[in-house]
């Protein structure tokens, strides 16, 4: 039994690094990447390099004592993961079904952070020739988060910098 599970993860391991071998390429010299997702009814984009890894809402913990946004701490892995509620935290509104919410793992000043968000759009590739100078309509909340966007078609796409994000001395200010 033993063998048969290295040979999975073998193999898993195997692929993974075929299919990053196979997205490199795949982009084109100046494309930007990025994962895409929604928080309630606003489509995002945050770089590729900010999100470590993507989850199904884990089992958790509440923390006493933390604000509204914290929704807990999770055991993946065998390692602590503080999740947080992007949108409880910019709008001051809990994200509505937070269970089936899914999440963004960021790597947020050598700690790994759980961003809860609505749901995964996917990766979004855009050419330079795409990004909009005008930023797009969004809610007044959002905006301090918003660096650039792009625009494809009639859609637009704003990126949300988790660097903005942790760098916000709300964030970093949890507790009560």
């Amino acid at each position: 039994m033993q063998d048969i599970f290295k040979r999975l993860q073998d193999t898993d391991r195997k692929c993974r690094a075929k299919a990053a071998e196979l997205a490199i390429l795949n982009r084109k010299k100046g494309d930007w990447v990025g994962i895409g997702f929604r928080v309630g009814d606003i489509r995002l984009l945050s770089k590729m390099g900010e999100v470590t890894e993507i989850l199904d809402m884990p089992e958790f913990t509440r923390v006493p004592g933390a604000k509204p946004w914290v929704v807990g701490i999770a055991n993946v892995r065998g390692s602590l993961l503080p999740l947080m509620d992007i949108q409880g935290f910019v709008t001051g509104e809990a994200l509505k079904n937070r269970k089936d919410g899914r999440v963004l793992v960021a790597n947020l000043r050598g700690t790994h952070t759980g961003l809860v968000v609505s749901e995964i759009l996917g990766l979004r590739h855009f050419s330079l020739d795409e990004q909009a100078y005008e930023l797009p309509e969004i809610a007044n909340a959002f905006k301090p988060f918003i660096k650039q966007a792009f625009h494809r078609e009639q859609d637009y796409w704003p990126v949300f910098s988790l660097q903005t994000l942790i760098e916000d001395d709300r964030f970093l200010q949890a507790a009560l």
